[in-house]
């Protein structure tokens, strides 16, 4: 899988449950992986309102709540800049679906 732009990103949240988890309880796709600046795990969801948020936690911190993105560009900038984690968890999505 190739992530060399936002289109591709783009093309991953638009096809965000191929990836993803169901949380039947919390109606909700959701996509883990690591958080490298802080050394614990992103949980990336996706509701079925078409809306994205973000929760971290780790050993040493866990967010008090999660965070909505309401700007597609601002998604895409934020996992822009932790592409590699995310590529990781995507391929490793993969692997296990096949």
């Amino acid at each position: 899988m190739q992530m060399k732009n936002k289109q591709d990103i783009s093309l991953i949240l638009d096809n965000f449950s191929n990836f993803a988890e169901w949380d039947a309880a919390g109606k909700k796709f959701y996509l883990v992986f690591a958080d490298k600046k802080r050394g614990g795990q992103w949980t990336l969801m996706a509701y079925e309102d078409d809306r994205f948020s973000i929760h971290g936690v780790g050993q040493e911190y866990e967010d008090a709540e999660e965070l909505f993105f309401e700007e597609r560009n601002l998604l895409l900038s934020f996992l822009w800049d932790n592409r590699a984690a995310l590529k990781a968890a995507v391929e490793a999505s993969r692997v296990v679906s096949a």
